[in-house]
């Protein structure tokens, strides 16, 4: 099942006892927030939670996957999560 940016704004009103638009607001700035951040060259880490990060992908060689033909994908930025082990081991006792 996949929660979207809604859904995900209602769970954590109920969770922090706030309204839905203020959880849909909290959500937003988060995001503001950790994209900013990133695109300034920052790391952001969360105790207990794990790091974002924003890496540099080299230019490299592919295919077209419709026509077949050789290209270039051109070097560009993407973000990249690494979970800490202290959530990798709470999400091995929530699954069951």
């Amino acid at each position: 099942m996949v929660i979207n940016k809604k859904k995900f704004a209602e769970r954590m009103a109920g969770t922090a006892g706030i309204s839905k638009n203020q959880a849909d607001k909290e959500v937003d700035a988060f995001m503001k927030t950790l994209i900013s951040s990133l695109n300034d060259g920052h790391i952001v880490k969360f105790a207990g939670i794990g790091k974002f990060e924003l890496k540099t992908v080299k230019e490299r060689p592919a295919r077209n996957p419709k026509t077949g033909e050789p290209c270039i994908v051109p070097e560009h930025k993407k973000m990249k999560f690494y979970a800490s082990g202290s959530l990798a081991d709470r999400m091995k006792k929530w699954e069951g």
